[in-house]
């Protein structure tokens, strides 16, 4: 046998019979003082597959899998090296470890990548699933960090984009270890490949040096997991950035090879759709949420002589805006102004147009001497028409007490559902109140008309949301006119605000948890006298359905 490490295998601590005998072993076999530490010997076969193969170096130089699974404490691995694909196992003897290594053949290597690439196609499946499990982005982010951390690294960092002079970075480390905070862009800018994935600008993933890392200290801790070489990849989806993801591994694992950088730009592409979608969804969830508050109906003022009620539901289904909108107000002339409408169709568009006739409404209030419905509604249908191609339905009119305790109330109404008035006697009558939509023709026709509430009486105007809200044993039954009649002339002798709390509790207790419209209710009453109380007159607790208004009775 030569000494020199040269073509035949070198044994400083066997006999020359054994080594010879083990020169005709065809499995390579390399013994050392402990798992990744130094070379004592090895046998021909080994020199094949390690050229490099040294007694007394260590084995992290001429044989990096056998140091590189000793270190991690493996009793066995599968590595490539020199262009082989090898597997091996350990073993102690006399307190030696023996490395037993073989190269694995073109079938069993085929056999090998076919398990690899089931395994990597499980592994994304898995990803995907469990990134799109959620549109909160927060939670999201952490996702991908715990996804990340161990199976590609040993420690993950997510860094978001930038949206001033700070940004926000979660990572994984070892043992689950989380942790979360900001960094300044300009410490992110002098590491130009992070930079770049955060800018879009590198869409395939990149190993840097771990020194690249040292401006991020606070970010990635050179204790956190020394050593090892960095792979940082972008984070994009559709061309918009959604961050960078940066992945470290220590010095037992190997290093990121191709195959490795291959699966984190597979993981990184879903990662970063995860990512853009969620971030969409919040943004869109917080204009939603503004855009709700500001079409959230104001309090109700205290007018004498008058008690109002009202109740608003907005929609139940997510990112979901209506146009539904009212609003009450003092009249210098005693009593109040109001109106009470709905614009066709839904979302941010409509919710828009809502929120212009609503103060388009409140500023023709302000600076009008006294209320003109009519004039209101055609200078209304003239906005509505310059605002593009949706229409609304509208009523508006006033509510003034009378010296006998009797309330006049004026309407114009513009294609709106016509109010109800609940009598004395429990019977509830529809008032007409005739009206083209508003915005839906050049020359609309709105007509005027008066009712008169005797005290206790009361007017109730209401959205199609009450109406059409879909419930019952099959879910899909509309509540209707006829059970909006009867649950309205259930309501007498009671005041304006336990009636519009009563009919939206009926309501909502119809739909059962299902997604409903807006639900809208406004309520005016005129105040019964004093000491007074009215009765419900016998069999007047339902009344019958109103002509021209189907109920959804069969």
């Amino acid at each position: 046998m030569a000494d020199d490490g040269g073509g035949a295998g070198v044994w400083s601590h066997a006999s020359a019979q054994l080594g010879e005998l083990l020169d005709l072993v065809d499995e390579a076999i390399v013994t050392c003082d402990r798992p990744d530490g130094t070379i004592r010997g090895f046998n021909r076969a080994a020199v094949r597959l390690f050229p490099r193969l040294r007694p007394g170096e260590p084995a992290s130089a001429s044989a990096p899998p056998l140091a590189r699974a000793g270190a991690r404490g493996a009793k066995r691995f599968s590595a490539a090296h020199g262009g082989r694909r090898l597997r091996g196992r350990l073993r102690t003897v006399d307190g030696l470890a023996v490395w037993l290594v073989s190269q694995v053949s073109s079938a069993q290597e085929a056999e090998a990548a076919l398990v690899d690439e089931r395994a990597r196609s499980a592994f994304l499946e898995e990803a995907t699933q469990r990134l799109g499990a959620s549109l909160h982005h927060s939670r999201t982010v952490r996702t991908l960090t715990e996804i990340v951390t161990p199976r590609l690294a040993d420690a993950s960092v997510v860094v978001l984009p930038p949206s001033g002079r700070r940004t926000d970075w979660h990572r994984a480390g070892p043992g689950g270890a989380r942790s979360s905070g900001e960094v300044a862009v300009e410490r992110l800018e002098e590491v130009p490949e992070i930079a770049n994935a955060l800018y879009g600008l590198q869409p395939h993933p990149t190993v840097i040096s771990p020194q690249e890392l040292d401006p991020l200290d606070n970010l990635m801790p050179a204790e956190l997991v020394p050593g090892g070489e960095p792979l940082v990849a972008q984070l994009a989806a559709g061309g918009v950035p959604a961050g960078a993801l940066i992945m470290l591994r220590g010095p037992e694992r190997a290093p990121f090879d191709e195959a490795d950088i291959e699966l984190a730009h597979e993981l990184a592409v879903r990662a970063g759709l995860a990512l853009a979608t969620a971030a969409l969804y919040t943004q869109q969830a917080h204009t939603i949420a503004v855009l709700q508050a500001s079409m959230a109906p104001e309090p109700l003022p205290a007018a004498d002589g008058l008690r109002l009620g009202a109740a608003y539901r907005p929609a139940a289904e997510a990112l979901h805006i209506s146009g539904d909108f009212y609003h009450v107000a003092p009249s210098a002339l005693g009593g109040v102004t109001f109106f009470f409408g709905d614009v066709s169709g839904k979302g941010a568009e409509a919710a828009v147009l809502a929120g212009h006739l609503r103060q388009s409404m409140r500023t023709l209030a302000m600076v009008a001497q006294e209320s003109e419905p009519l004039r209101d509604l055609y200078l209304l249908n003239e906005i509505v028409l310059s605002d593009g191609h949706r229409f609304a339905t509208l009523v508006t009119g006033s509510a003034r007490p009378r010296d006998d305790g009797s309330v006049k109330v004026e309407i114009a109404g513009g294609g709106h559902l016509s109010p109800l008035v609940l009598r004395g006697d429990g019977r509830v009558e529809e008032i007409t109140c005739e009206g083209t939509l508003v915005g839906a023709v050049p020359d609309p026709g709105f007509s005027l008309t008066e009712v008169v509430l005797e005290p206790g009486e009361l007017i109730l105007f209401y959205s199609d949301g009450v109406t059409e809200a879909r419930g019952g044993a099959s879910g899909r039954e509309m509540y209707g006119d006829e059970r909006l009649v009867d649950a309205l002339a259930s309501c007498t002798d009671m005041q304006a605000a336990s009636v519009a709390e009563r009919l939206e509790l009926l309501t909502t207790e119809w739909l059962a948890g299902r997604p409903h419209d807006d639900i809208s209710i406004l309520t005016l009453q005129a105040p019964p006298r004093r000491g007074a109380s009215l009765q419900r007159q016998p069999g007047s607790h339902a009344s019958p359905p109103l002509p021209g208004r189907p109920g959804s009775h069969e």
